[in-house]
């Protein structure tokens, strides 16, 4: 089986180095912005003309006409890279008549932030001397996990993060013998702000609690560094010292990030290598990010379910793991033991009563068992849900 996996690896680049970082983003991000603001142009003047007569410029000329203007600027280029923002351009032109996403925006050089497509014909690993080469460049490369025999490598990204630190994001292919899932056991897995509730087929069950992000990035250095860069920002003062604070900030928030990531790795492969099926519950995370909670709403972007969720995904792929989402509908107010469905059966967000039964448990828990269990009763639940909308029905004949 051909698998397609990106692999993620930090640069040192040398002073040297770091300006021909600076001038390739300086290049790509001015051929974009005058590609943009020709196109904004052109659609001023076809705005009042029939269908019949706009007129638009072709690929091959808009790409003359980017490349004449940074010669003319003497701006270094690649032309493959030049060539890759006009097609990313004319994409996000594409997604936005179709309503997908936002108008097209003007690129900043002087944001902390930048990154670009490599193609795979301009970058190559020397794992002797630790350096990758990009466009003739070599740059130190800390190689800190090994690729795959037999991979093939097909391109990347070259990005900037917030902390200021460069990275190489390579995207490789290379075939996969995947064995048989001997595994029987089976999981059920709850989301939650505060923890992840988990219970399997074995009869165990456990809480693993998450660490408290939105704490630690809320600390008191952080949100002293805000304040300052609020008030720069809001006098428009954009000097080498607003970004050195700038990177103070993401260094912090990037720290974070960094230990969310390696607490959500470590999650995964172990309940990927534990079991042979995980079911886990289908979020909207964005209908749940609409709540008139501003609390809610932070504690659900810290929290970054979706994160954990897509490295189940890839993990259990790789070891012929089962995943499935369902839905979670009654799972929290569903007694698990007598079946009783009521929403008086979660006294808190934490515990678990059942009115019926009088059955006491964490209320995550609870619920990671009616998922674990949801086969046998999402028949029940069906048929619960079309006898509601019968007496609905019948009360609004009446």
């Amino acid at each position: 089986m051909e698998l397609n996996r990106n692999y993620k690896f930090r640069l040192y680049p040398n002073k040297q180095e770091i300006n021909f970082l600076e001038n390739f983003f300086f290049g790509k991000n001015q051929a974009w912005n005058f590609a943009l603001n020709y196109k904004i142009e052109e659609l001023k003047r076809n705005s009042n003309l029939a269908k019949q007569d706009k007129k638009f410029t072709k690929f091959k000329d808009l790409y003359i006409l980017v490349t004449n203007h940074l010669k003319e600027r003497g701006i270094s280029f690649n032309s493959g890279v030049i060539q890759d923002e006009l097609r990313k351009l004319d994409d996000t032109f594409s997604k936005f008549h179709s309503k997908n996403c936002g108008f097209p925006k003007f690129k900043l050089s002087q944001s902390i932030e930048q990154s670009s497509i490599i193609r795979n014909q301009a970058t190559s690993f020397d794992f002797e001397t630790m350096k990758t080469k990009i466009f003739r460049n070599s740059i130190k490369m800390k190689f800190h996990r090994n690729f795959p025999d037999g991979f093939h490598f097909t391109g990347g990204i070259l990005k900037r993060e917030s902390d200021g630190n460069y990275y190489m994001i390579a995207n490789i292919k290379f075939e996969q013998e995947l064995k048989e899932n001997q595994n029987q056991s089976e999981c059920a897995i709850d989301l939650n702000v505060n923890n992840i509730a988990i219970s399997d087929s074995n009869g165990k069950r456990r809480l693993i609690k998450l660490e408290d992000f939105s704490k630690s990035k809320y600390s008191k250095t952080y949100i002293k560094l805000q304040k300052q860069l609020s008030k720069r920002y809001k006098n428009k003062n954009f000097s080498q010292n607003t970004k050195k604070l700038q990177i103070r900030a993401n260094k912090i928030y990037k720290k974070i990030k960094n230990r969310k990531e390696d607490r959500f790795h470590k999650i995964s492969k172990d309940l990927t290598e534990n079991y042979g099926r995980i079911t886990i519950e289908k979020l909207e995370i964005k209908k749940m990010k609409e709540s008139k909670s501003h609390r809610l709403n932070r504690l659900i972007s810290d929290v970054s379910w979706n994160s954990l969720i897509q490295k189940m995904k890839y993990k259990a792929e790789q070891k012929n793991a089962t995943l499935r989402e369902i839905n979670p509908t009654y799972s929290s107010q569903r007694c698990n033991q007598c079946g009783y469905i009521s929403k008086n059966n979660r006294k808190s967000q934490s515990d678990f009563n059942c009115e019926n039964c009088n059955y006491t448990t964490n209320a995550d828990l609870n619920a990671a068992d009616n998922l674990l269990d949801y086969d046998n009763w999402s028949l029940e639940q069906k048929t619960l849900i079309s006898s509601w909308n019968q007496n609905l029905c019948i009360e609004n004949v009446d």
